[in-house]
C-alpha cells in the first residue's frame, strides 16, 4: 500500500512496485484516513507512508493501521525525515518498521535512482520477513 498525498509520488512509487515481480501494490490512498479505512480489506504485507498529509497525518495514521492490522510493516517515506531525527523516531517509536528520507521536492523523487533503490530493497526485504513469520 502506498500512502502520500502527491498524486505524482503515488504513481511513480506504484509504477517502480509494478515493475517488479515479486511485489505488487494492493492500494494507493492520498491521506491516512483512507489508508486506516483501507488497511482490513486491502490487506497490504507493507505500506509506504508519507508523514505530512491532509484530513490524516502518517503519525496519526500509524498506530490506528496497527491496531487494525497487528504485524504490519510500515516504511516511514517522507521529506522530514531527512530535516526532522526527532519525528522519525516517534514513527519509530509508534511500530513504523523503517524509514527512509524522500528527496526534498517531486522532481527529486522522479529522479533519485537512490531513493528508488532502497526503497525497493526495503519494501522486498521487510514484506519477505512478514510473510515468512505469518
Amino acid at each position: 500500500m502506498v500512502v502520500d498525498d502527491s498524486v505524482v509520488v503515488r504513481g511513480l512509487i506504484g509504477r517502480w512496485i509494478d515493475e517488479e515481480p515479486e511485489i505488487a501494490v494492493v492500494a494507493s490512498h492520498r491521506n491516512g484516513r483512507l489508508a486506516v479505512e483501507d488497511v482490513e480489506r486491502s490487506d497490504p504485507d507493507v505500506v509506504i507512508l508519507d508523514i505530512e498529509m491532509p484530513e490524516m497525518d502518517g503519525l496519526t495514521a500509524l498506530p490506528k493501521m496497527l491496531a487494525k492490522k497487528p504485524g504490519l510493516i510500515v516504511i516511514i517515506a517522507s521529506t522530514l525525515t531527512r530535516r526532522n531525527a526527532e519525528i522519525s523516531i516517534r514513527a519509530l517509536s509508534l511500530g513504523a518498521q523503517d524509514y527512509l528520507a524522500k528527496p526534498e521536492t517531486n522532481s527529486g523523487v522522479t529522479t533519485s535512482v537512490e531513493f528508488r533503490q532502497e526503497l525497493l530493497r526495503k519494501v522486498k526485504h521487510l514484506g519477505a520477513a512478514r510473510r515468512r513469520r505469518a
